[in-house]
């Protein structure tokens, strides 16, 4: 491999860049090593079949193809020499696995097992002083098991993973053509796709590279600036413990990376929640990156913390807000308290995650069951009022929160500030009637809810032993009249029986009114039946005294008792969310 030319550019960035063919770039005896605080592999089908393409095409009419980039810091004591791989593991992980695919193919061929250990020197590297054999690419801690279980050919022993989807994409792509024309798209592969490997002198001036690209337009991934950002600041302040700011990032990612599609949320509403420093700003996936810089530069200077102490508190945090998500929170409080505690973080979080910031500020902040408690329930109400008329957008929504957080910390009884704020903004009950009479309530667990406390609330009461919203799995949501009756020849019955047109039905069967509760063995049954059937199922064969309440209160159906009974739905939804429960 050449030696590239070192460049010393006046904005401090010390770094060589050079092009590589993909044989150049996996040939040495150093090993790439993807950090553990990096983001997980990512890469989906629309990227596979994009780079599949392309080498593909190499095979018929194209002399080569650049692929894009690496980023990499060089590190001399370890052993092996190791490559620290900033950016690029999306591209060459999937090289890898792509490198795989051909290999085992060409081991299936008895004269191509020679090419096949040529491809695994690519693959794996072995060391001249012990002999002993690593992996080329190593990936992050989270990963690297399944990813090396690939490598050495027992792709079988992965559970299901991006990884192994990878590999069986390109296997599959294999599987159709001629060995000979899978060694074309080998040579292809490793002689005419090129990257550019960026080799940076520190990893002051890989961040700074990051930065500039950011800049320049191109999506890093907001927790990924945010990382960079903080180990930057860690790297040119000898004030800050480096180390322990890198130990403290993979301990906060290894907690929250499993529970989270979208690791930013939680560093929003981390930021968004804390009192030191605060904001009353919504702090979005475009923002985060913009408001560390700003507690990087002065924030936490102004406010006497350090970078560790904040990430030491963010890790404390991650945990607490982990149990949010799986609504099993203990902190300390009374364990008589807690599934009542968790049942009710359940609902409240139902179609509204962005309430996190301010449950995570509530079961910090507060000692007492009873009073986290009261607060869920006056959130609650907010929430399903809200949600039902469907008002604010997302930023609204966050800043909010963000805001209501803040002003928390001024008051000496916080649940009566929310009492009044959650009056203040819930939507009264002439509103919330027009809009439950009028919209589509969908198949969805925000709906069973609806209906699983209309039920346990309005119609039982006290309780019991039904089915409630932690069943939902179990419970399935039935439509009175079938969504299907024109679209399907076995509601036929149906169509004559309610007597309207398609398009007068369409307008109503998704109202709350033609909707109830039944066990998930009933729906098959009586979905098929038309009105006079299932009311002897409703009336027998449940426990829902909501669903046995239907051949009780009306003798026909059609969209004339659908608008009756949405109308009466309407009465007790104003009923059951009401802040007079709380």
């Amino acid at each position: 491999m050449p030696l590239p030319t070192r460049i010393m550019a006046k904005s401090g960035f010390d770094l060589g860049a050079d092009d590589y063919d993909i044989s150049e770039v996996l040939e040495g005896s150093h090993q790439i090593r993807v950090p553990d605080y990096q983001r997980e592999y990512s890469w989906g089908k629309d990227q596979w079949s994009e780079l599949w393409d392309d080498v593909y095409a190499l095979t018929r009419e194209r002399d080569n193809h650049f692929l894009g980039s690496m980023v990499v810091i060089e590190n001399k004591e370890n052993s092996p020499k190791t490559l620290e791989l900033v950016d690029g593991q999306q591209r060459l992980t999937t090289i890898s696995l792509f490198l795989c695919a051909i290999r085992d193919r060409f081991e299936t061929d008895a004269e191509y097992v020679e090419i096949a250990d040529l491809v695994d020197e690519f693959l794996q590297i072995q060391s001249r002083t012990t002999g002993e054999r690593h992996q080329k690419l190593r990936l992050n801690k989270f990963h690297n098991d399944d990813f090396n279980r690939i490598l050495t050919g027992n792709v079988d022993l992965v559970s299901n993973s991006e990884l192994k989807n990878a590999y069986e994409y390109y296997q599959s792509k294999l599987d159709g053509l001629s060995t000979e024309k899978v060694q074309e798209i080998y040579d292809a592969l490793i002689n005419s796709v090129y990257l550019v490997q960026i080799d940076c002198g520190s990893e002051v001036s890989a961040f700074r590279l990051f930065e500039s690209l950011n800049d320049k337009g191109l999506d890093l991934g907001a927790v990924d600036l945010v990382k960079n950002r903080l180990f930057m600041a860690a790297n040119e302040n000898s004030d800050i413990d480096e180390d322990r700011v890198k130990h403290l990032w993979e301990e906060i990612m290894t907690v929250v990376r499993p529970e989270l599609n979208q690791n930013y949320r939680f560093f929003s509403h981390y930021l968004m929640s804390i009192s030191r420093p605060g904001t009353r700003d919504n702090v979005s996936k475009n923002k985060l990156y913009d408001y560390v810089d700003e507690l990087l530069d002065e924030g936490l200077e102004k406010e006497g913390l350090t970078v560790e102490e904040m990430l030491e508190d963010m890790l404390e945090k991650s945990h607490v807000y982990v149990d949010l998500i799986n609504c099993e929170v203990s902190e300390n409080f009374q364990p008589s308290k807690l599934r009542e505690l968790n049942s009710k973080l359940e609902s409240t979080q139902i179609k509204n995650d962005r309430i996190r910031t301010l449950l995570l500020k509530i079961v910090i902040d507060y000692d007492d069951a009873d009073d986290v408690l009261e607060a869920l329930n006056i959130l609650e109400v907010l929430n399903t009022r809200d949600k039902i008329v469907g008002r604010g957008s997302n930023t609204g929504r966050d800043r909010f929160w963000s805001r209501v957080c803040s002003l928390m910390d001024e008051r000496q009884e916080p649940n009566e500030y929310l009492r009044r704020m959650a009056e203040k903004r819930s939507p009264n009950d002439t509103i919330i009637k027009e809009r439950v009479v009028s919209r589509e309530f969908k198949n969805n667990n925000f709906t069973k809810y609806i209906l699983d406390r209309i039920e346990e609330d309005h119609y039982m009461r006290t309780g019991g032993q039904e089915k409630t919203v932690s069943d939902r799995s179990t419970v399935d949501i039935e439509h009175i009249a079938p969504q299907r009756v024109w679209t399907a020849d076995k509601y036929s019955g149906w169509q004559k029986y309610l007597n309207c047109s398609e398009e007068e039905f369409d307008e109503f069967k998704k109202r709350i009114g033609n909707l109830t509760l039944l066990q998930n063995r009933l729906n098959q049954t009586a979905s098929d039946n038309p009105f006079e059937q299932k009311c002897n199922i409703y009336r027998n064969n449940t426990d829902f005294l909501m669903t046995q309440a239907i051949p009780e209160e009306f003798e026909e159906w059609r969209i004339e008792q659908i608008k009756n009974r949405s109308e009466k739905m309407a009465d007790i939804i104003c009923e059951v969310w009401s802040m007079d429960n709380v």
